[in-house]
């Protein structure tokens, strides 16, 4: 290195011919001419060349100077110089490659100002010291080509002069910020508006701009895209189907559901229609931004947002919430009915709605000696999964016959049983204030996880500061990468739990609610595999599996949904009923001993009160010894009837006669088939219950 470096000093100051590698860096911004901008560069370091001395490689790249040297290089950015006939050989990475080789093709390096080095001191300093370990020097063309001795005022100057550029870099992405904010704030769009929307264009206020052709735009609903949009969130949110799901329906009828891009509907597009909150009438901004040189999502707490719808909007606020929750809870579970993917084609109606306690990972179908277990993917041997849940259980499994007699115990005691109502009234919460206050409990617990993650998150910075180098720092920083993006996944799915759980005022339930539900009795085990399926879905069962604790918590919401789902699940037309097969008593059958502890079954409300209720042990359950009765046709017109006329007896199958809630149904409808519920009716009822 010493050797290298006097050879330099030599060849300076002797005229010796000298090899030059010129650096030259434009950036990324619009509006801006990256061809002049680098032949301009060239020019003036070949201007400032003393005798002697000659290019011998040019070294050019398009992008910021605020990015990190090891991350140089890495676009095709630059192909514009070469279309243009500018000589290339490579960019900073090959830069800095070429002079660690044991004899570069350069002597020293050149740019015109320091500056074009880097808009960052750090990586400024980093290059410089880089190459001076290699015995080659930086130069710019307003500095003295003179390494004979170190000159104090030119180290002064180009230090303030690197300072100066971050300064400036920093300053104009604060204006920049700043300005994006105040045409946000105005309403005015941001981007290309979105599917649903067309941009009505205005003059550009400024007139230097406006004699551009540059203009602002504000949203206005394009009458052939709103209904997809509609079409999405209602299936999102009232349906509760996947994003697959969602793209296919669109995509069978195009007539109806227009898209915009030439390829056609695709996840991704619903995906981005589902998070974007331009859709609620508002204007948003800085729902991403760009760290390290890659675009990330931003907490929602930190959005931009208008304080008062700026244009029409196509779904409500209280909508787009409940999709971004229903989005987190369903992830990429598939939608009931689809195929389970297995090489057998096996169905798994439980699929997507088994949960690990320890984990909260989905847990998967997989079949075993004739049975079928559901799964927790937790591995001990993986370090992130032990990170996360360090006392988790080597395997989890919960067998699919005590899933359907759990959930059937569940149905027949909580959900189809004239005693269904004074089971839950002990559950729910018996005023508004009682109601906020458990909203308040359920707030307070989320901001502590938050807080949590937050300090988990910060440990992992630190970490990341303190590697230190050698043949392992590489894989130490993708791995507390990774361990930090999944940490930023669990603080926004609970910041975004907690943006719904704010934005709700809270009210008392109304069991009343389940008078529209009819009592079916022990009705889950009668059912095929795809209308069990249905039925979970209509009631949104899910189920949170502990092993350790031996409990199993149950959660159903019961909407208007549901009772319009109900009748077409339980047809006695459909595949899987036997309704010309006579009531048989059921056998006392005992369920086969599993690798489980046994599972008690004790009922409450998970998220607002204690145990409530506790039944009787589930071990080796017999079924009941009363006559199993089959859903046969003339049972299920009862169960559906219309209901009978004032001081008429109640029909069989059917909840005693009460007031009918406002507004009054038309009597002419029979219960629980389809019909347009008012807004009124709509309020979801959740029946969460753990059976231990």
């Amino acid at each position: 290195m010493v050797a290298r470096t006097s050879a330099a000093a030599r060849a300076l100051t002797a005229a010796e011919p000298v090899p030059v590698a010129i650096a030259a860096r434009t950036s990324t911004l619009l509006l801006q001419d990256p061809v002049a901008s680098v032949r301009r560069q060239i020019r003036s370091c070949e201007a400032w060349l003393p005798p002697g001395w000659f290019i011998a490689a040019v070294y050019s790249d398009v992008e910021s100077g605020a990015t990190d040297l090891d991350k140089r290089s890495r676009t095709d950015s630059w192909k514009v110089l070469t279309d243009a006939g500018l000589p290339r050989d490579g960019g900073m990475a090959d830069l800095l490659k070429e002079a660690a080789s044991p004899s570069p093709r350069f002597a020293v390096v050149v740019c015109e100002d320091i500056e074009r080095s880097a808009r960052d001191t750090f990586n400024a300093l980093k290059l410089e010291k880089e190459l001076t370990s290699h015995g080659i020097p930086l130069f710019a063309t307003d500095e003295p080509a003179d390494i004979a001795g170190v000159n104090a005022t030119t180290v002064l100057v180009r230090r303030v002069k690197q300072g100066v550029a971050e300064w400036y870099r920093l300053q104009l992405k604060e204006k920049t910020w700043k300005g994006f904010a105040e045409h946000n704030a105005e309403g005015w769009n941001i981007g290309t508006p979105p599917h649903g929307y067309d941009g009505d264009k205005h003059a550009h206020p400024s007139p230097a701009k406006a004699a551009q052709g540059r203009h602002k735009t504000r949203l206005v609903v394009n009458a052939t895209e709103r209904p997809a949009v509609e079409a999405i969130f209602r299936w999102r949110t009232v349906k509760k189907l996947g994003v697959p799901t969602i793209t296919a329906r669109l995509a069978a009828d195009p007539a109806a559901y227009p898209c915009r891009d030439p390829r056609g509907w695709t996840d991704a597009a619903v995906r981005a229609i589902l998070a974007n909150p331009k859709y609620t009438g508002h204007q948003v901004y800085g729902r991403r931004r760009k760290r390290d040189g890659h675009r990330v999502p931003v907490p929602q707490d930190q959005w931009l947002w208008t304080p008062e719808p700026v244009h029409e909007p196509i779904v409500s606020m209280d909508t787009w919430q409940a999709a971004q929750v229903i989005g987190a809870e369903h992830a990429t579970s598939r939608d009931t009915g689809k195929p389970s993917g297995s090489p057998a084609g096996r169905f798994y109606p439980y699929r997507g709605r088994v949960r690990c306690r320890q984990c909260t990972r989905r847990m998967f179908g997989l079949p075993n000696a004739g049975y079928v277990y559901y799964r927790c993917p937790h591995k001990t041997s993986n370090p992130r999964h032990a990170a996360t849940a360090p006392d988790h259980p080597r395997t989890v499994s919960a067998p699919e016959t005590l899933l359907d007699a759990i959930v059937g115990r569940f149905f027949r005691d909580r959900v189809f049983t004239p005693g269904r109502a004074s089971l839950l009234a002990a559950q729910l919460p018996a005023s508004d204030a009682e109601a906020e206050a458990r909203r308040d409990a359920d707030a307070t617990r989320l901001r502590a996880q938050i807080k949590k993650l937050d300090a988990q998150q910060n440990a992992q910075i630190t970490a990341l500061e303190d590697i230190p180098e050698g043949p392992a720092a590489k894989a130490m920083r993708a791995r507390i990468t990774e361990r930090f993006t999944e940490l930023h996944n669990q603080r926004t799915h609970a910041e975004d739990q907690l943006t719904a759980l704010t934005t709700r005022t809270p009210r008392a339930a109304d069991p009343a609610i389940l008078d529209e539900i009819p009592y079916a009795g022990d009705i889950l085990p009668s059912l095929p595999p795809e209308l069990k399926a249905r039925l979970l879905a209509a009631f949104d069962v899910n189920i949170l599996w502990s092993k350790q604790d031996g409990q199993a918590t149950v959660t159903a919401v019961i909407t208007d949904t549901t009772l319009q789902e109900l009748p077409g699940i339980l047809d006695p037309s459909q595949d899987g009923y036997h309704d010309t097969i006579p009531a048989v008593p059921a056998q006392a059958t005992g369920m086969e001993d599993f690798p489980q502890p046994p599972i008690r079954a004790t009922i409450f409300h998970a998220a607002l009160t204690p145990i409530v209720t506790r039944i009787a042990r589930l071990g080796r359950i017999a079924a009941s010894a009363a006559p199993a009765r089959p859903v046969t046709a003339a049972r299920y017109a009862a169960l559906f009837r219309p209901p009978a006329a004032d001081g008429a007896p109640p029909a069989p199958g059917l909840p005693p006669a009460r007031a009918p809630r406002t507004p009054a149904r038309p009597a002419d409808v029979p219960r629980l088939v389809p019909w347009p519920y008012p807004a009124a009716w709509s309020s979801p009822l959740s029946l969460p219950v753990r059976l231990r």
